[in-house]
């Protein structure tokens, strides 16, 4: 049986781990076979104070099916941050809709569905959605990591690992 190139998948989890760490100046590349149905979330940029924007990337990689329609949920301290919006990904930049909404204080819940857009096929790598939030004046003193993590799956993506799949953002006074 024909295994697929695992390329686009080992390059996207290396991206997530050196964005996901504090950047050193010579990060020491991870080699890791992501396998299929990879979800991955990173940030840019990995540390900053208040007013930061931060973009949040839902990345996927080596889907086993085509993703039609697809939902989850993002978490976020609500202390550090303010949601944005939502924006598509290069994976969905065709879709109907991509959007977001607060449901409480730190939890987003983040759907999409193609409509009449092209469906994302078998074996892609890329972003289904972009999350910008802003760091808000806070009381906390020195630098401070925090968590934003996606998490139950559902719809076509329902099968994606890790479930939560986190990055690191730190906070710095």
């Amino acid at each position: 049986m024909h295994q697929p190139k695992r390329t686009w998948g080992k390059w996207l989890l290396f991206l997530a781990l050196t964005v996901s760490i504090d950047c050193k100046k010579s990060p020491n590349p991870v080699s890791v076979n992501v396998g299929e149905n990879a979800i991955l979330a990173a940030c840019n940029p990995v540390s900053g104070g208040p007013e930061t924007t931060v973009t949040v990337a839902i990345i996927i990689a080596q889907n086993s099916q085509e993703v039609r329609v697809f939902g989850l949920e993002l978490s976020f301290d609500s202390e550090i941050f303010q949601f944005e919006k939502v924006l598509e990904g290069n994976l969905t930049a065709t879709w109907a809709a991509v959007d977001g909404n607060e449901v409480t204080a730190g939890t987003l819940r983040i759907g999409g569905f193609a409509g009449g857009g092209s469906s994302i096929p078998r074996n892609s790598q890329g972003a289904l959605a972009l999350v910008q939030l802003k760091v808000k004046e806070t009381s906390s003193a020195g630098t401070q990591p925090s968590q934003i993590c996606t998490n139950h799956y559902t719809d076509d993506i329902a099968t994606f690992q890790p479930a939560p799949s986190c990055a690191s953002f730190t906070l710095k006074k």
